[in-house]
């Protein structure tokens, strides 16, 4: 049984059997071209070396600091209703300035991955740019709130906010203004045979996970998923092995 064709550019196969409608096709041979078809992506992947996946993480630093400066001055609605937490106060305001001024840091890493990365427009960080500008303006507003119930309001104490927020537009308007991104060439295809082992266990690994996310959909043939997880790579959708 020969597999179905797909689009250019396919998804991993887990995020496609968490996205793909019921009324689009979703067997298992189409689940088995999505693995073969991430068979290049597994192969990149497991020739990385650990410290250039973690620069690629990286930008995130800032728009998970901004959060949780944010999250400092705000506090957690349901603990506080249950009495699990004291509600946010004055107190609260210095913890959320160290978080930005994590934040701040973050966003200078932002610039350097752009920077060292072919310092092209790049729209994902653009957007993790203005998450992190606009966590820091809800907290410094709730900052200044809680400021004013305490009798004062210190604009120098929170003065790293106001230094991540300007950093993040200046950082913004620099990578807008950069050249737009070149098309990238298709990376030619790499047959299965050619994989090594690391590359074998992250292919594996999401086709696993793709597999229990369709059945915990209820979208796959009534067959056991233990046994649907131990037929050979390219012939989940045989019914009957060799």
């Amino acid at each position: 049984m020969s597999l179905p064709e797909l689009p250019a550019d396919p998804p991993p196969p887990s995020r496609w059997a968490r996205r793909v409608s019921r009324d689009a096709p979703h067997g298992l041979d189409v689940l088995e071209a999505h693995v073969l078809a991430w068979a290049g992506q597994a192969d990149a992947l497991s020739k990385t070396p650990w410290w250039r996946i973690a620069w690629g993480v990286s930008p995130l630093l800032a728009l998970l600091a901004s959060i949780g400066g944010f999250a400092a001055v705000f506090g957690n609605p349901r603990d506080i209703a249950i009495g699990r937490v004291d509600a946010p106060d004055a107190g609260s305001i210095p913890w959320a300035m160290v978080s930005y001024g994590v934040a701040a840091l973050g966003v200078v890493l932002i610039f350097l991955y752009w920077f060292t990365t072919g310092r092209r427009r790049n729209g994902s960080l653009q957007v993790m740019l203005v998450l992190t500008f606009a966590f820091g303006v809800l907290g410094l507003l709730f900052a200044y709130q809680l400021a004013a119930e305490d009798g004062g309001v210190s604009l120098v104490a929170m003065l790293p906010a106001f230094v991540m927020m300007a950093l993040a537009v200046v950082v913004f308007v620099i990578i807008q203004l950069s050249p737009k991104p070149e098309p990238e060439s298709a990376a030619p295809p790499v047959a299965v045979a050619d994989l090594d082992e690391k590359a074998m266990r992250y292919l594996m690994r999401e086709r696993n996970e793709a597999i229990k996310t369709l059945a915990e959909r209820r979208m796959l043939p009534n067959v056991d998923v233990e046994v649907l997880k131990a037929r050979p790579l390219g012939r989940l959708h045989i019914e009957e092995d060799a």
